[in-house]
């Protein structure tokens, strides 16, 4: 499944705007700080309607497609 927002932008520059809009940064700071124009910040913040989506992760034992 393709990711919200522009394409390119890595988990970490995510976790840094999650982090940074928590604290309450402006859209503006945020975008200057991790380097990406303001249209992808607004879309990837607007799509979880502006809360911090979880994360996912998979169980130890949860089998994954590849394994038998």
């Amino acid at each position: 499944m393709a990711k919200p927002g522009r394409p390119g932008m890595s988990d970490e520059l995510r976790q840094v705007l999650w982090r940074m809009w928590a604290s309450g940064q402006s859209f503006s700071e945020i975008a200057r700080a991790i380097g990406h124009p303001l249209g992808p910040i607004l879309t990837v913040v607007r799509q979880t309607g502006g809360y911090v989506p979880p994360s996912t992760q998979r169980r130890a034992d949860d089998a994954h497609r590849a394994e038998p």
